[in-house]
């Protein structure tokens, strides 16, 4: 739950770095994929997946990663998310449930608004990592 907590509030300050480093190399991959398919050029997505990539492009990357999860976020309040685990699909897998609090009145069931989900996955040395944000908001 800590990493997902970590890598939302990452997001909200715009943490790139962080956001970065709390990615599963498959993430990275699937972040870089999905950057080719939307127009990067390809050399510099295998400079930042091998960490080759100069300084200037990484930090550019980087804030428009940032920017592309605030939009698969949008509408959400990502300083009052809060955060319930589903069930292990399997081992060394997690997937936590994001939702925005409802307002009191509205609260009755005691749930919120789901906004997403985080996959995680263990990394082999026992720390969690994001795999993969899963947004809950349809494209406007």
């Amino acid at each position: 739950m800590q990493i997902a907590r970590d890598f939302v509030t990452a997001v909200a300050w715009g943490e790139h770095r962080k956001v970065w480093d709390l990615l599963s190399p498959d993430g990275r991959k699937t972040v870089l994929r999905v950057g080719v398919n939307h127009g990067m050029d390809e050399a510099l997505a295998a400079r930042l997946r091998d960490g080759t990539a100069g300084k200037a492009e990484s930090e550019e990357f980087l804030v428009q990663l940032v920017l592309g999860l605030r939009a698969d976020l949008r509408g959400a309040d990502l300083d009052t998310v809060e955060y319930s685990a589903d069930p292990a699909p399997e081992p060394g897998r997690a997937r936590v449930v994001l939702e925005s609090p409802l307002p009191v009145g509205l609260a009755a069931s005691g749930s919120g608004l789901p906004i997403g989900s985080l996959e995680l996955v263990d990394d082999g040395t026992g720390a969690w990592r994001v795999e993969r944000l899963v947004p809950n908001v349809t494209p406007a």
